[in-house]
């Protein structure tokens, strides 16, 4: 059974929206998986915030803290068959366990890296789900204490939900995508580097094999050539008669034995494994090359990838700071561009807005928080930056969330409606 654990960290709001949504180019996905991938949002990560913070003001009386990580993310490791129902059934245990509330889930099935297996490069798919969490209290806006029980018991419920089997508690932090795939071609240089030594042992080892059988071949051939040589002398002085017959006997039976010995085809297998050795050590020489030039070479490629991904976030900002900087209201569009067209301003008025311009509206406004439509007269909107320094919608100089909460006020006020009966989401 597959292992699971999840990850805990403070939130990077500038883009984990966009990488969750996969709105810009990643070249560590497959992209013909992603449809795989699903998503479930409940609000944006710039709204929780503001509403966030706008609670711990009015609940002690000053802003909260830059450090602060009140919305954090939770990157939890999943495998194939995991749905984003199972990962919903987890968001509402830990809720009703710790008061920790998920307002955005992701699942990711198209990330991963070519890993190398000793023989071809292999996708090896990194599983993996992102749920984005209000980590405070929801009345106060400060922030929830949990501690290391506490998070081991979010794991236990966490395989509980998904089936999976709890991870071993440590301290080692989940990786991201970019670390994850760096880690893949440091590990793929690393089994490189192994092979490489190995193939240094192996052919070290036939060398002196080699050597070896060489030495043996010399010194028979030199005791043959010492043997011959003696019989020849002992035949050329002649000698006693015994000893003559003797010694020509004696080295009879040397040269005997010797061309028995080279005769029986020890000496050409002898010299046949020599051959051959020589040729495996040869073969040896080769593959060790190869994978050293493979090393040298997936060495530049993780440094070319490094260098590209540092090139197209320096790009890309530097496309679009010439925009921001003429234009301040365009620096998150896209966003304020929604919040509008989901309130009912028309497209006319949307671009005199994202000019800088302020324009007067009557009409209806759609609350969308509270589901409501409000009929208003000489409405005054504009986009400004707000305390966190993104661009919001403002209106009648307040933040369009404090201004939809005035107009709810005004409404239970004129209802009759009891402040202790309001209604909660």
């Amino acid at each position: 059974m597959a292992k699971t654990s999840i990850n805990v960290r403070a939130c990077n709001i500038g883009c984990a929206e966009r990488h969750n949504l996969r709105s810009k180019e990643l070249d560590y996905i497959r992209p013909e998986l992603s449809y795989r991938n699903e998503q479930w949002s409940e609000m944006k990560i710039a709204d929780v915030l503001e509403d966030i913070r706008e609670k711990y003001k009015q609940h002690t009386g000053q802003s909260m803290q830059k450090k602060a990580t009140p919305i954090r993310e939770g990157v939890v490791v999943i495998e194939d068959g995991t749905t984003l129902r199972q990962l919903q059934d987890f968001a509402e245990r830990i809720e009703e366990r710790f008061g920790i509330h998920t307002f955005q889930i992701y699942t990711h099935k198209d990330e991963g890296a070519n890993v190398w297996d000793g023989n071809t490069e292999a996708w090896k798919p990194n599983y993996h789900a992102h749920m984005i969490f209000d980590w405070t209290d929801g009345e106060t806006g400060r922030t929830r204490k949990l501690n290391k029980q506490n998070m081991a018991e979010m794991q236990t419920i966490l395989a509980e939900c998904l089936g999976m089997e709890r991870g071993i508690s440590s301290d080692r932090k989940h990786l991201s995508a970019i670390q994850y795939k760096n880690m893949v071609e440091a590990e793929k240089v690393a089994q490189i580097e192994k092979e490489c030594r190995q193939m240094e042992h192996e052919r070290n080892a036939m060398t002196d094999e080699v050597e070896r059988v060489g030495k043996k071949l010399e010194d028979a051939q030199e005791k043959l050539k010492d043997a011959t040589t003696k019989i020849k002398v002992q035949k050329l002085k002649g000698g006693a008669a015994d000893t003559g017959t003797a010694l020509l006997k004696a080295g009879t039976t040397v040269i005997d034995a010797t061309a028995s010995l080279f005769n029986s085809g020890k000496v050409k297998r002898q010299e046949q494994e020599i051959a051959e050795l020589k040729r495996d050590n040869y073969e040896l020489e080769l593959k060790n090359q190869n994978l050293q030039g493979n090393l040298r070479t997936a060495n530049k490629e993780t440094e070319r990838e490094r260098e590209n991904v540092r090139r197209a976030l320096q790009s890309g900002a530097e496309k679009l700071k010439p925009i921001t900087d003429l234009f301040p209201c365009m620096e998150n569009a896209k966003e304020n561009i929604e919040e509008l067209r989901s309130m009912g301003v028309g497209d006319n008025d949307i671009r005199l807005l994202l000019t800088g311009k302020e324009i007067t509206y009557s009409g209806n406004l759609y609350d969308r928080e509270r589901r409501k439509t409000h009929q208003v007269r000489n409405v005054k909107i504009d986009i400004a930056k707000a305390r966190n320094g993104y661009t919001t919608i403002w209106l009648n100089n307040f933040h369009f969330k404090e201004f939809f909460k005035q107009l709810w006020q005004q409404l239970q006020k004129a209802l009759g409606i009891d402040k202790g009966m309001e209604f909660h989401r």
